[in-house]
């Protein structure tokens, strides 16, 4: 073989090694890429992480917004809750855009959050009341984890007052907060966020008196057992027919497991915490107590289907019915549960499982184990 033909094919297997190289890169950072904007939603995560690029790098915004695509693509939904699109593109609504000079993460996002809204349009009714329209309200709560309380409290007000300009608009926004941020059975539900909200609508001229009554009621509500406050007491009475109060359990940890004698989704949760060796353990040394209240009157089935809940637990009854009646405790579900400290103060408020178990996995090593 001549030498310029060594020089060639010496050339080629160099070219394909290359190319194999930045094959594998590529890859590797499509598979990170699409991971984070699964877990962030592609257009939040190239508005922050560009930032820290430099104009060179703006192939990696590329990289984002098409593995957003493919995450799509292959995780299609029809609830409007679980998947992020992208909706850059919509002629109804213009983005807002952050200044160039605008680097620091944190700046970028309150920008961003801050206007998010005004380049929505209120003349398009189809476009109100549009899928596109839900998810650019999915995408703007899962912005505001990005900025501090006081500035996600200002934009919310901010949101609805804007709203506020249109019937239609309003009416719809009303129902979205109410479907993503009150639903017991939303992914995205949040007291912290929906706050703001019902105060915009309690004082809202778009709102008439008798329509103000729903949102003041839920907002009263959700001032009661807030983290930080005193829990209220109540009395419930045992299997056993001994009678008790709340406040008399002593432990540095109370969970109280709000729940219905019939309902699915409990046992599914008591089976769970009962089969973690460390919460057990935790409930042995008398380091947290378990409450589980029936809180409604059918008295004859919660005799009959309570004797098998876990062992340890406290299982009662509110025989006086004031946990309803009086709505001590809102529970729009079953099971519906609340942590309190050793003075009875409220740490978690309606709590996911996931919730609990990582709190005390984090005062009690070994918890989720």
């Amino acid at each position: 073989m001549k030498e310029e033909n060594y020089i060639l094919v010496a050339r080629r297997l160099g070219n394909e090694i290359v190319n194999n190289d930045m094959k594998k890169m590529r890859n590797r950072l499509r598979s990170k890429l699409e991971c984070f904007v699964n877990e962030y939603g592609a257009y939040t995560a190239a508005v922050i992480l560009s930032g820290f690029l430099t104009l060179s790098s703006f192939s990696l915004i590329t990289l984002i917004l098409f593995a957003a695509c493919k995450q799509n693509q292959a995780n299609g939904s029809d609830d409007g809750i679980s998947v992020r699109k992208d909706t850059v593109h919509i002629a109804q609504y213009i983005r807002p855009e952050i200044p160039p000079m605008m680097t620091d993460p944190q700046q970028r996002a309150s920008y961003y959050v801050k206007h998010y809204w005004d380049g929505y349009s209120l003349a398009d009714t189809a476009f109100i009341r549009s899928d596109d329209t839900e998810q650019l309200f999915s995408d703007f709560i899962g912005a505001l984890q990005y900025v501090a309380p006081e500035e996600s409290n200002t934009a919310l007000k901010r949101m609805m007052s804007r709203m506020e300009e249109d019937s239609t608009a309003y009416s719809r926004f009303c129902f979205l907060s109410e479907k993503y941020l009150y639903d017991p059975n939303s992914p995205m539900r949040s007291e912290e966020y929906f706050i703001p909200i019902l105060e915009q609508m309690v004082d809202s001229k778009r709102l008439d008196e008798y329509e103000k009554i729903r949102p003041a009621d839920r907002l009263a509500q959700a001032h009661k057992n807030r983290p930080g406050m005193k829990a209220t007491d109540f009395s419930y009475v045992t299997l056993k027919g001994k009678v008790g109060r709340m406040s008399g359990i002593n432990a540095d940890y109370t969970l109280l497991f709000f729940y219905e004698p019939d309902c699915t989704n409990c046992r599914k949760h008591e089976q769970i915490l009962a089969e973690l060796p460390a919460f057990v353990e935790m409930q042995e040394k008398g380091v947290l107590r378990v409450l589980a209240v029936y809180p409604d009157d059918n008295e004859e089935e919660w005799l009959l289907k309570s004797s098998a809940m876990p062992r340890g637990w406290i299982v009662g009854w509110n025989k006086q019915g004031d946990i309803r009646n009086k709505t001590l405790y809102e529970i729009r579900a079953t099971p519906t549960m609340y942590l309190l400290d050793k003075e009875k103060k409220v740490i978690l408020k309606d709590a996911t499982l996931e919730q609990t178990i990582q709190y005390l996995s984090a005062v009690y090593p070994g918890a989720t184990e």
